[in-house]
């Protein structure tokens, strides 16, 4: 004690300036984040893909689909529908290993990772991806978005994900390497998009760049399957033409 009567901080010790309880969301999501190292075999595959043709897909389809429906269509937009088609090519990814089966899901519904202002996470999930369109996505996302960010919103919105999506590239982000969620088998991650000086048929050019990371588990997925599986969506996004919008 000092002879004011106060408790001297032990030495050595910093100062606390506010004490965050773990619990509610926060505890919901470290024990899930956890989990997600003990009992998974995590590995993260990195790649960086040529997004020209889909910023050029997004800039032609802006004006219209504001337009004619009222929204801003988003990278993130495209990417999740892109990502399902790829999920249809190779459904081992869409799957979850129960005891000691993988199972193999037969729907398509991603979870997108959303970003609250009080430091949360929640990732609610879009239903059959691959049998919606484009617009009928886009329209999901953002009101997904909009009821967890207002917390307005039924819990079973964030249940039944097959695959999930977070994109760290709208904070100038370059590579993230996602955790899984649980029971999920793969998670990816998106980075910014940046113009940079690539080689093309020997010459050198200027091509928007984005950084992807897919995280798997090892016990489902081995490289090759989850490579094979990078190398569709790679194909989707640098040739758009390939994606089915559904307008």
């Amino acid at each position: 004690m000092t002879s004011g009567g106060k408790e001297k901080e032990p030495a050595g010790e910093n100062p606390v300036a506010e004490v965050i309880p773990l619990s509610g969301w926060r505890k919901v999501l470290a024990e899930r984040m956890l989990n997600s190292h003990l009992a998974y075999a995590e590995v993260t595959q990195m790649r960086e893909v040529d997004a020209t043709g889909l910023a050029d897909l997004r800039q032609s389809l802006l004006g219209r689909l504001e337009g004619e429906h009222g929204f801003r269509l988003s990278y993130t937009h495209l990417l999740i529908k892109a990502a399902a088609q790829a999920l249809r090519q190779h459904p081992i990814v869409n799957s979850s290993l129960v005891d000691e089966e993988i199972r193999i899901l037969s729907d398509i519904n991603i979870a997108m990772a959303v970003a609250l202002d009080n430091g949360g996470l929640l990732a609610p999930v879009i239903r059959q991806v691959d049998r919606k369109s484009i617009v009928e996505v886009a329209r999901e996302a953002i009101t997904l978005a909009e009821q967890v960010r207002a917390k307005r919103f039924n819990l079973d919105v964030l249940q039944g994900g097959t695959f999930t999506i977070t994109n760290a590239g709208m904070y100038g982000t370059d590579f993230v390497t996602p955790l899984i969620n649980a029971p999920q088998s793969a998670a990816l991650g998106i980075g910014r998009l940046v113009p940079k000086p690539v080689v093309r048929d020997n010459r050198i050019v200027i091509r928007t760049m984005m950084g992807l990371s897919l995280t798997y588990d090892h016990r489902i997925l081995t490289g090759a399957t989850a490579a094979r599986f990078f190398q569709a969506l790679e194909g989707i996004i640098e040739d758009p033409r390939q994606m089915e919008l559904g307008i």
